[in-house]
């Protein structure tokens, strides 16, 4: 055989190599309990392609890549498991919304008892492990291991979805966990058709060199009626949102804890904001304004003199209208009076439960009322959007010290986005979901692990 046979079969060797490590990809047929109504695929290959074609074509990054390699005892989750070509998490039917599941193959046995000891895993018993310093709970099976977002408390969850997959052997059907595999994404959202979802839903969500991108179609059963409204606002604004009143079979799909949670937020009865007979509720945050506030104190010289010292502190305040339509408009000043939530000013009705800036309360007309800060100038609406939900958000925009208090992971990922859009629309039956985050135009990663 010459050399060019040879060569060509080197190549053909190469290339056939190249495309089993970089781009054949299998998953599991019995890796997700047949109860599970939500399951996240995450394919793992078409992330790590994705990531190192941006770093080969990114040359300003190469310098951060260190070829150097330290021995260390310790082990990896890499090490005890091993990672599938589809990464398949899910949530199971009448489970909390907290409670997640992933089944894993047990690498190396060794290493596997050695990671459990080095993560601080209690060992409960042969098959049960919890770490709770970080909510994990395991339930190991021959040479599987299933790993579950649970404490020791609520182990029941994990115990009843072990005992589904390790014995009663029941898996989700083929037909319906290819539909999330053949959505052909870095990562796809299967939801189950439910009390609120009329059909089986996939929600994609990809990204490459400056955008991150999720898409899906919900088909809402009957009765979980939508309605749009045309919004406008300014595109230079750093926030700008609407939504629409929510059917109430959808906003009961909120339970009691959760509303409570979301009132103690915004410091509101929920209920009593979103009352049905609105029509829609919209926010125009222009920006963060600084003013300079002046603080008196006094001192004493060595000769017991009193000294006049002024501390100038500068204050970041939200310039914002948020504006409520609708025939319940007035119940809800009603309700902010009674109680006790509005202070009577010469400059109008105070809004007290807004900490942040001196805010006023105002009931423009019979189905209108006007939540406004003192700061708040109008600005041009250049945009509009006929919409069920719509967010435009300037990210960028957002003072760098407001960042630091996110958490330090977190904060690096916003501190490199330019803007973020959500937005629902209708097309007959169907809201068309959209969330795009748009990042900086560097050569940073849009994704940094």
């Amino acid at each position: 055989m010459n050399k060019k046979r040879w060569a060509l079969l080197v190549l053909a060797a190469i290339l056939i190599f190249g495309y089993y490590k970089l781009f054949y990809k299998t998953y599991s047929e019995k890796a997700v309990a047949q109860n599970a109504d939500c399951v996240v695929a995450i394919d793992v290959k078409r992330i790590t392609n994705t990531l190192m074609w941006h770093f080969i074509t990114t040359p300003s990054q190469w310098k951060k890549i260190s070829f150097s390699s330290k021995k260390t005892e310790q082990v990896s989750w890499d090490d005890m498991v091993e990672l599938p070509d589809y990464v398949l998490a899910f949530h199971t039917l009448n489970q909390p919304a907290s409670v997640w599941n992933v089944l894993l193959s047990i690498k190396d046995k060794a290493d596997f008892e050695k990671g459990l000891r080095q993560f601080q895993f209690e060992k409960i018993n042969t098959n049960e492990y919890v770490n709770k310093a970080n909510g994990l709970y395991l339930f190991v099976k021959d040479d599987k291991v299933l790993v579950a977002t649970a404490t020791a408390e609520n182990k029941d969850h994990v115990l009843a979805t072990a005992d589904e997959l390790f014995t009663k052997k029941t898996f989700m059907p083929v037909a319906s966990l290819k539909k999330a595999i053949q959505a052909k994404s870095h990562l796809a959202v299967y939801l189950s058709p439910a009390e609120f979802l009329q059909q089986e839903t996939i929600i994609a969500a990809n990204f490459d060199k400056q955008k991150i991108e999720i898409t899906g179609n919900l088909v809402p059963k009957p009765g979980y009626y939508f309605t749009e409204n045309s919004f406008s606002y300014s595109s230079n604004a750093l926030c700008a949102a609407g939504f629409t009143q929510p059917p109430a079979a959808v906003y009961d799909l909120a339970d009691a804890q959760s509303k409570e949670k979301i009132s103690k937020l915004i410091n509101i009865n929920i209920d009593s904001l979103l009352q049905a007979g609105n029509n829609w509720y919209s926010l125009h945050l222009t920006e963060i304004k600084t003013r300079a506030d002046s603080a008196i104190t006094y001192t004493y010289d060595d000769e017991f003199n009193k000294v006049e010292q002024v501390t100038v502190n500068n204050i970041q305040e939200p310039a914002f209208n948020f504006l409520i339509t609708g025939k319940n408009s007035s119940a809800f000043y009603n309700y902010l009076q009674q109680n006790e939530k509005l202070e009577a000013t010469g400059a109008g009705s105070l809004f007290l439960p807004m900490p942040f800036v001196k805010s006023y309360c105002k009931q423009k007309n019979e189905k209108q009322l006007n939540i406004v800060s003192a700061n708040y100038n109008d600005t041009v609406a250049d945009k509009s959007i006929k919409a069920v939900l719509f967010l435009n958000m300037l990210v960028s925009r957002i003072p760098e010290n407001l960042l630091n208090y996110l958490p330090d992971a977190f904060k690096k990922s916003v501190s490199n986005l330019e803007t973020l859009n959500i937005s629902a629309i209708k097309k007959e039956n169907q809201l068309l979901l959209k969330i795009l985050l748009q990042k900086k135009k560097n050569d940073l990663p849009v994704i940094a692990f």
